[in-house]
């Protein structure tokens, strides 16, 4: 029972307490793993207390009584999973869209719950036509955003931007250079990093606004990134309903560059 109710306890209690980073989900996941020794440990240490008394096996520790408790345990195990997932869930990246942010096979965390109200410089993951992707939000509802050589107007306001070096890239057409650039979109809390690889077709685009219920979203790696600027018809998403939003990434958890490894992408 104590093994029930402790899967109980740690499935509904993260509904109601919040993983904030992942130095608290590794917490967690460390006082899980305790509380789990502690309960096989106790029975184990009474049952070695006790060895030398004979008598009566209680009828939960016979051969069939422990048969049953396998069965109920291995099928809570197949429903505990889906039913966390409705608070937190695992996603990962299939291509360098979100790089330097987020790259290929990087893994990271998303708030299920979260509803908004959505705000600039907030990573969600959303569905889209074709698939769930992740993207960075530039403009929300009302806003009037605009393309010039690469650089996000919005509200007439051009969004600032700082060069902070060069590095090397890989992807589908090979090793080439690019500028890591930060950015810091208007009303966010904090600059974000960009890649700027070369001139391409969607760096300028004329102004628009955001209609309601609605959001525009860029990639980080903006000339990689098949985003709000990309009509649909050419495996863009155009302009993301809020109706689609999956929920608001966290933080990674795992990624080919272990300095990466418990990034807030909340922030």
């Amino acid at each position: 029972m104590a093994q029930f109710a402790l899967a109980a306890l740690v499935t509904f209690g993260l509904g109601h307490i919040p993983i904030s980073g992942y130095g608290v989900a590794v917490a967690a996941l460390v006082l899980v793993i305790a509380l789990l020794g502690a309960v096989y440990v106790v029975p184990i240490m009474l049952t070695w207390r006790k060895s030398r008394l004979r008598g009566p096996k209680p009828w939960w520790s016979r051969w069939y009584a422990l048969a049953l408790i396998v069965v109920v345990v291995l099928g809570l195990w197949e429903r505990v999973p889906p039913m966390m997932h409705h608070f937190y869930k695992p996603f990962f990246a299939p291509s360098d869209s979100m790089a330097p942010t987020i790259g290929s096979g990087d893994k990271f965390v998303v708030d299920m719950r979260w509803h908004g109200p959505p705000k600039r410089g907030d990573v969600i993951v959303f569905q889209a036509a074709d698939s769930v992707r992740v993207s960075r939000i530039a403009a929300i509802a009302g806003d009037r955003i605009a393309m010039r050589a690469g650089l996000p107007i919005v509200n007439g306001v051009p969004v600032a931007q700082h060069t902070e070096g060069r590095v090397m890239v890989d992807d589908i057409e090979g090793r080439h250079p690019a500028t890591i650039l930060t950015e810091r979109l208007l009303g966010e809390r904090s600059s974000h990093r960009i890649l700027d690889t070369d001139a391409s077709l969607f760096d300028d685009a004329s102004e628009v606004t955001v209609p309601p219920g609605h959001l525009f979203v860029l990639g980080d790696n903006r000339d990689r990134s098949a985003d709000s600027r990309v009509p649909l018809e050419q495996q863009g998403v155009g302009m993301v309903p809020t109706t689609t939003i999956i929920g608001r990434a966290m933080y990674l958890y795992w990624s080919s560059n272990r300095a990466k490894i418990g990034d807030r992408l909340d922030r």
